[in-house]
This record gives C-alpha cells, sequence and structure tokens, in this order.
C-alpha cells in the first residue's frame, strides 16, 4: 500500500514537472498545447497527489470488513 501511495505521488510530481516544462515552451510558440488539456492534467496530478497523501496516513487504519468487525 505504501508503495502503491509513493508512486502516485511521485507520478504526480512528474507530471506535474512535465507541464510546468510544456508550458514554458509553449510562451515560445504557443498553440502547442491546448490550455484545457493542461488544466485537466493538472487536475488529475492533484487528485493522484492528494489520493497517495491519504494512503500514507491511513495505512494502519483497518480497510473493508476488517474496520466493521473491529479488527
Amino acid at each position: 500500500m505504501q508503495r502503491l501511495a509513493c508512486t502516485m505521488i511521485g507520478s504526480a510530481l512528474f507530471v506535474v514537472c512535465c507541464l510546468v516544462g510544456l508550458l514554458l515552451t509553449d510562451a515560445l510558440s504557443p498553440g502547442r498545447l491546448p490550455p484545457m488539456l493542461a488544466f485537466y492534467a493538472a487536475c488529475g496530478a492533484g487528485l493522484s497527489m492528494i489520493l497517495g497523501l491519504v494512503m500514507l496516513e491511513r495505512r494502519g487504519v483497518p480497510h473493508g470488513i476488517a474496520a466493521f468487525e473491529g479488527r
């Protein structure tokens, strides 16, 4: 679970870094990257980062049926 969470956070950071690079190069020759595509990619990266952080915080909490049974 911890590996998956760290992978999600790392991939979100990678997407954000790629977007920054693309948007900086797009400033020199506009029109290569649609703004809405960049917006949706940034939203997806943010969601992935938040979910990864939530997974790291809840690693000791039981999941599924075990949470209802008190284990």
